[in-house]
């Protein structure tokens, strides 16, 4: 099992391909933070699209029937097992923690 901290300059091209990375699996999307305490807002669905937009500073992640924004991520660290991404952990600017886990 590995973790990698992302660097910024990544995110754009690493979520524009995480769909093909994680096509067979589905996505389980958690908040956990201060002021809103540990939120399941997806419990599994296929991931249909990942994207970072550097001009607007916001991550967009869409799967079947919903859309999650994050606001200006902080910090993106990679978990995955023998070359496949299983967890991915977002944290925000307000330190929100988005987790996201694929099975």
């Amino acid at each position: 099992m590995g973790l990698k901290v992302l660097a910024k300059a990544e995110w754009a091209t690493y979520f524009s391909h995480l769909h093909e990375a994680v096509q067979s699996k589905e996505i389980k999307i958690e908040v956990v933070g201060a002021t809103v305490g540990d939120q399941i807002l997806v419990r599994s669905a296929p991931l249909l699209g990942a994207t970072y937009e550097p001009k607007e500073d916001m991550l967009e992640l869409s799967v079947k029937g919903i859309t999650h924004v994050v606001e200006r991520p902080q910090k993106i660290t990679v978990q995955d097992e023998e070359g496949e991404v299983v967890a991915i952990e977002v944290i925000d600017f307000a330190d929100r923690h988005q987790i996201l886990t694929f099975a």
